[in-house]
């Protein structure tokens, strides 16, 4: 018996890792449990058992509420699934191992104070000779409009703004704090899909076009090769260890240069199905890794077909007995 806990699972990542693990051909009996802050989630409707915890950023109450389940509930695997959960997860990460016996995949916290927060990702990115957006200081330095304006940790479509002139541009940096202002790109906007091994080596990886999205997540998405950016992304892993599932979101501009945007050092929010399907099972790799089980990595290839992933709602009744007439 291997029991299972998903961390943040009320959003598209946790109901599609739920339903993916209870489909999973493995050898040992999988028990699905999972956590958010509330038990009105449709992931519920998958799972063995749901607990309700502490936002991850209430840090301290987190940390010791996930110890204590994933001590009572004897949880063998525990994946973590939001970016503030995966940032707090990182930074305890010591202590959550030396107070339980969960095994799970995360990236260096040292990783995460560099990538996550957009303005040290981007100087990075140029240190190594990669393309990255033009960032203002301040909204007097814009001289050419639209600008995008995005917050400097995080990801997702929240906080996000595409500003048409300085009197908006002003507007919202004064109505939102730590954000940055950055040039308005135009193109082919990328995201790819990837797994590391233990090692911090790139086991697969997946290339998909996001067509269309919502609250940030790809809704409609395709995949696309036509620019391959495997030694890009190398290259940023051959300076920064990356351990388990990460995505990178990059722009092919007109003038065909590869631009990257975003680094998140965990599952991407909504396409990932469309990488599985394709063949790079990021969620497979995960769990032969924290079962310490062999694989073939190139078992786990993307076939690279120009497939595309249509999400659609789906509605789930429950009724309450205490709220019949």
């Amino acid at each position: 018996m291997v029991k299972i806990l998903i961390g943040s699972c009320g959003g598209l990542t946790g109901l599609y890792l739920a339903k993916t693990l209870r489909k999973m051909a493995i050898e040992e009996k999988i028990e699905i449990y999972g956590f958010d802050v509330t038990t009105k989630i449709p992931t519920k409707f998958f799972l063995d058992k749901l607990f309700v915890l502490s936002r991850a950023t209430e840090e301290e109450n987190f940390i010791d509420q996930l110890i204590k389940i994933l001590n009572r509930e004897k949880i063998d695997i525990y994946i973590p699934v939001h970016s503030d959960e995966c940032r707090i997860v990182s930074k305890h990460q010591g202590e959550i191992s030396k107070r339980s016996h969960a095994k799970f995949m995360i990236s260096p916290y040292e990783t995460f104070k560099e990538l996550d927060n957009k303005a040290n990702a981007y100087r990075a990115l140029k240190e190594i000779g990669l393309k990255t957006p033009k960032v203002y200081e301040s909204p007097s330095d814009v001289t050419e409009f639209p600008v995008a304006v995005k917050p400097a940790v995080g990801s997702g479509s929240k906080k996000f703004f595409v500003c048409k002139t300085k009197e908006e541009l002003e507007f919202v940096n004064k109505a939102y704090k730590d954000v940055l202002i950055m040039e308005y790109l135009e193109g082919k906007e990328y995201t790819v899909d990837t797994f590391f091994n233990r090692e911090g080596k790139l086991s697969t990886y997946n290339q998909r076009t996001r067509i269309k999205t919502l609250g940030g997540a790809a809704i409609i998405s395709e995949n696309d090769f036509s620019v391959d950016v495997r030694e890009q992304i190398e290259k940023i892993a051959s300076r920064y260890k990356i351990i388990g599932p990460a995505n990178f979101q990059f722009f092919l501009t007109p003038n065909n240069d590869v631009v990257f945007t975003d680094i998140n050092l965990r599952f991407a929010s909504g396409g990932l199905p469309l990488s599985v399907v394709s063949g790079a099972d990021i969620v497979k790799l995960l769990i032969l890794e924290l079962l310490e089980k062999p694989y073939d990595p190139t078992e786990f290839q993307s076939d690279r077909k120009k497939r595309v992933m249509y999400r659609y709602f789906e509605e789930i009744f429950e009724v309450s007995e205490s709220d019949s007439l």
